[in-house]
């Protein structure tokens, strides 16, 4: 039994003395922490005058224009139903936003902790 646990710790040694420890330099890891930085400002930012509007647009082409049926296309029970529609629809995106700009602030703080442990 203790052959194979001194086998096995060999073996261990052997494969993380062959593997590399990070494949990343103090500056890889201060360019993708600017990187994230910089996405975790604009994201809301994109998603309140890009995406949302994009969206709005989107759901009022399909609500007005993009109908089954030719003659309930145009309508004004629709044009109405989709302007109330906006908002809701904008604070999906907002939504969106603030979700991807929490991501890039974790990215951004994995980045920061690994900077002590690399190369």
């Amino acid at each position: 039994m203790r052959i194979i646990r001194a086998f096995f710790i060999a073996l261990l040694l052997c494969l993380f003395a062959c593997a590399d420890s990070s494949a990343y330099t103090t500056e890889h890891h201060f360019v993708n922490m600017s990187r994230d930085l910089a996405n975790m400002i604009a994201a809301p930012v994109k998603a309140v005058f890009i995406n949302g509007p994009k969206a709005v647009k989107k759901m009022y082409k399909y609500e007005v224009r993009k109908r089954e049926k030719p003659e309930k296309r145009d309508l004004l029970r629709h044009k109405l139903y989709a302007l109330a529609s906006a908002p809701a629809v904008e604070t999906k995106a907002i939504i969106d936003g603030v979700v991807s700009s929490v991501t890039f602030a974790g990215k951004f703080l994995k980045e920061f902790l690994s900077i002590p442990f690399s190369d």
